[in-house]
């Protein structure tokens, strides 16, 4: 393992860190997912958004491609269900899925309970098109209307492309 000193540059560009508890971060929902901003452009320096997607059962996202997104979930609660053009992975608690820049991917809640997962987008940018097609939600528990598996209306904007197929029916 190697280690780099802080210099004094370093400690210049920073004096505050972002700090998020249990009850803080702006709430938006987009897509019919309900997201709790973490961290975004404007405390990461561009380089990341994180958010914590809470999904009812029934809700995700269609195969889409981010065309400057690397996006990775972390599964906190639950089980989310991840398709690939060629495969099905059932993500339980716990489980990391990374999807690069152009790989098609789609998600759904196929389970009876809510799931929750944290996504990290680098760089940072969609919070911006979650605020754009969204609604900002009050209250911590506030999840917006129910949703299915749509994209944000504003997606291609963002340079994300929603593929003409649907995901395969959800296998109970």
């Amino acid at each position: 393992m190697t280690t780099q000193a802080i210099t004094d540059t370093d400690l210049e560009r920073r004096t505050e860190l972002t700090v998020r508890d249990t009850d803080s971060g702006l709430r938006v929902a987009s897509g019919g997912i309900a997201y709790r901003f973490l961290a975004t452009g404007a405390e990461t320096n561009g380089r990341y958004s994180l958010f914590e997607a809470t999904l009812r059962p029934g809700e995700g996202a269609p195969f889409h491609v981010h065309s400057r997104e690397e996006e990775g979930f972390f599964v906190l609660t639950g089980e989310v269900v991840f398709y690939t053009e060629r495969d099905r992975i059932a993500a339980a608690a716990g489980t990391f899925v990374n999807a690069s820049i152009g790989d098609v991917r789609g998600f759904r809640n196929e389970a009876d309970v809510v799931a929750r997962m944290l996504i990290l987008e680098a760089p940072s940018g969609l919070e911006e098109m979650f605020l754009e097609d969204g609604t900002v939600l009050e209250g911590p528990d506030a999840q917006g209307p129910e949703g299915g598996t749509e994209c944000p209306l504003v997606a291609g904007k963002y340079g994300i492309s929603v593929m003409p197929y649907p995901l395969p029916e959800a296998s109970h």
